[in-house]
């Protein structure tokens, strides 16, 4: 849930913005070595704790001031950074030695040193100066950050950035060379886009990327499986190179992009997806997939990681947050697939390779995909209704409008054998 405050009249909300950013040659410099001495602090850090641990069982907590004593060089970058890659391995380190104790219910895994090329990043707080806020941006083009000057930015969304508060900023480069800054900061709720249907159900699957209870499929575009030829061929290419090499690291560079362009793909195709299905509908529901356990399934681990369904979820879930839609998760071991939309019947013998089954008890000839797809709608909307029930009975001022369930809606529902079912033909394609 993402914070939403108040201001007089104006609405405003905590979210988080990654900007590209063109940093000169010199600003280049002084960022690797900003995420250099970020990545020295954590790694001395852990080194001297682990070492008192296997020596003599003790846990001391080492100075910051004192490594800028004995390495001046550690002075030339922002102390914020320096102090914020401490604070992440202090607290790695206590959430692995609360769990080795049994204080935390959570398993965790020692923490591991950080290796150049992964994860090269830094994060500075916003703190207030005489001039104002010594992270800002200036003149729409440039974004200060304490010691490493004006950096020239991308502007895009076309925001006003004069009503962003910027509260901390993580600066990192990417294994392609690119520079990109994430902020956390405070903006104005978006417009409110009235939405075009009351309610829709998707089915996730890896042969269509998403089947919807109107029947519209979404082809899955499988970006990765596309791309695959080119990696397998770079890869050899990289095997073959002698390491560190001039040579290794063309090739090297040229597989972080291949890699790059599959990421941005996927990310493009579901952020314009999960805003078209957020803004033209007031109720989304979908299935809480363990996505965990289905990679276990070592022939269809690949597409599935490929589909990434997690990311398109919480896409769905924050964009539905800043446009008030109600976004429900049926339970992951709701049997969608195996029940008639129609009477209810349980197919206890449907099989993956099963696509269509005909119900025996009614005799309809079910698409399994579009089925699930419905089921889980109805699902959803039994769930919305039950716990509007139960607020109801607690607040008896509540309208059929405040749930987010238009009148329409619940006219077209069918409430039968204590179920709800939302009959396709009465919904429109979202897509």
């Amino acid at each position: 849930m993402v914070p939403v405050l108040l201001i007089g009249f104006l609405i405003v909300m905590k979210k988080g913005l990654e900007i590209r950013l063109y940093p000169s040659k010199e600003q280049r410099v002084l960022i690797e070595r900003t995420i250099g001495c970020s990545r020295f602090v954590y790694n001395h850090v852990l080194a001297l704790k682990k070492e008192l641990w296997e020596d003599y069982k003790l846990s001391f907590n080492p100075n910051l001031k004192s490594f800028k004593e004995e390495w001046k060089f550690l002075t030339k970058v922002p102390s914020q950074a320096l102090a914020n890659s401490y604070m992440d391995c202090m607290t790695a380190y206590n959430n692995w030695f609360n769990s080795l104790k049994g204080k935390s219910k959570a398993k965790r895994s020692y923490p591991k040193f950080h290796k150049k090329g992964q994860k090269d990043s830094f994060r500075i707080a916003a703190t207030k100066t005489s001039k104002g806020y010594d992270i800002r941006i200036e003149d729409y083009e440039h974004i200060k950050v304490p010691k490493i000057g004006a950096v020239k930015f991308r502007n895009y969304n076309g925001i006003d950035w004069s009503k962003v508060h910027i509260y901390n900023i993580t600066i990192k480069k990417t294994p392609t060379n690119k520079y990109f800054a994430s902020l956390c900061c405070e903006l104005h709720e978006p417009e409110y886009i009235k939405p075009k249907f009351d309610a829709c159900g998707f089915d996730l699957g890896i042969k269509d990327f998403a089947i919807f209870d109107s029947g519209e499929v979404i082809e899955n575009p499988k970006y990765y499986k596309k791309t695959e030829y080119r990696i397998k061929i770079t890869q050899r290419q990289l095997s073959r190179c002698k390491k560190f090499s001039k040579n290794y690291k063309k090739v090297q560079l040229k597989l972080a992009n291949l890699h790059e362009k599959i990421k941005n793909q996927r990310k493009d195709f579901q952020h314009k997806l999960s805003r078209k299905i957020v803004n033209e509908n007031q109720v989304i529901v979908s299935e809480d997939l363990n996505v965990k356990g289905m990679l276990k399934n070592h022939k269809l681990a690949k597409s599935i990681q490929d589909a990434s369904f997690s990311s398109f979820c919480n896409m769905i879930a924050y964009k539905a947050n800043e446009q008030h839609r109600q976004y429900v998760k049926i339970g992951t071991f709701y049997p969608s697939s195996k029940l008639c939309h129609c009477c209810g019947f349980k197919y206890k013998g449907l099989k993956l390779e099963e696509r269509f089954w005909t119900c025996p008890q009614c005799g309809t000839l079910l698409d399994r995909d579009e089925n699930a797809a419905i089921n889980i709608l109805n699902e959803g909307l039994r769930i919305l209704s039950r716990d509007t029930v139960g607020s109801a009975e607690r607040d008896s001022s509540l309208k059929p409008v405040d749930t987010g369930l238009s009148t329409n809606l619940e006219q077209e529902s069918v409430i039968a054998n204590n179920k709800i079912i939302c009959h396709a033909e009465n919904l429109t394609s979202l897509v």
